[in-house]
């Protein structure tokens, strides 16, 4: 069973084109982190109402997405270490 999914829109401009967007799992408030595109109308300001809709059904893959494994939540506490690598050319 998944547990509660909320989001949290990241600050952003009337100008931005993307903002992060964190879906928090309310039973353990792991995160996971999104980017995702700000619609925008004729006149350059946010089309608030599409927005919306873009953030409910990226609420609802997240959901899914979830609930088949293709993605994991991380602690927020957690520090992220990315391998270092040497490249050759």
């Amino acid at each position: 069973m998944i547990s509660t999914i909320t989001y949290t829109v990241s600050e952003y401009n009337s100008s931005d084109s993307s903002v992060e967007v964190v879906f928090t799992r309310g039973s353990d408030e792991f995160i996971y982190k999104k980017i995702v595109n700000i619609p925008h109308l004729e006149d350059g300001s946010v089309d608030e109402e599409y927005f919306e809709k873009i953030l409910e059904d990226q609420l609802f893959g997240v959901i899914n997405k979830l609930k088949v494994g293709a993605i994991t939540f991380q602690d927020p506490n957690e520090v992220q270490s990315f391998p270092v690598g040497i490249a050759s050319t």
